[in-house]
C-alpha cells in the first residue's frame, strides 16, 4: 500500500455517501473533475469504476454513513486526482483476506489495480478509510 506525500492540495468536491444515489453522484462528479484536469478516456473509466466500487461498498456493507472528498494534488511537478472515501461503519474484520481477492472482496483489489496509489485502513467497529490517487502522465 502506497501513501501519497503532496506539496499542494486543492479540494474540488466533498459529498456524503449514504444512499445508492450518492454512488452515482460521486461517480459523475469525480469523472467530471478528472476530465477537467485532462485525464484520457481510459483513465476516466478507471477512476469512475474505482469510485463506484468503493462508494457502493460504503452504502451496501458499512452499516454507516460515509463521505467522499476529491482533491487536485501536485507533487514533484506532477498533477493528480486524490479521492478519499471514509465511513463510520462496522469496518472490515479481515482486511488481508479481502485484499487477497477472496470472496466477497474482489472489488477492493480491483480498485487497487485501477489506480496509481491505493491505501486502505479498517478495523472491526471503527469504520474504513480509502485513499486513491491517479496521476496525469508526464507531458
Amino acid at each position: 500500500m502506497t501513501t501519497t506525500t503532496t506539496h499542494d492540495v486543492k479540494e474540488l468536491a466533498k459529498l456524503p455517501v449514504v444512499r445508492l444515489q450518492d454512488v452515482l453522484l460521486a461517480r459523475l462528479v469525480v469523472r467530471e473533475e478528472a476530465a477537467r484536469l485532462g485525464f484520457a478516456a481510459q483513465a476516466l473509466t478507471q477512476i469512475a469504476t474505482a469510485v463506484s466500487e468503493i462508494t457502493r461498498n460504503v452504502v451496501q456493507h458499512s452499516g454507516g454513513s460515509g463521505r467522499l472528498s476529491v482533491c487536485e494534488i501536485a507533487s514533484s511537478g506532477r498533477i493528480g486526482l486524490k479521492i478519499d472515501v471514509d465511513d463510520s461503519g462496522s469496518g472490515i474484520d479481515d482486511l488481508d483476506h479481502i485484499l487477497a481477492g477472496a470472496p466477497p472482496g474482489a472489488g477492493i483489489p480491483g480498485c487497487r489495480k485501477l489506480m496509481d496509489e491505493f491505501a486502505i485502513r479498517s478495523s472491526a467497529g471503527a469504520g474504513t478509510s480509502v485513499t486513491m490517487v491517479k496521476w496525469l502522465p508526464h507531458a
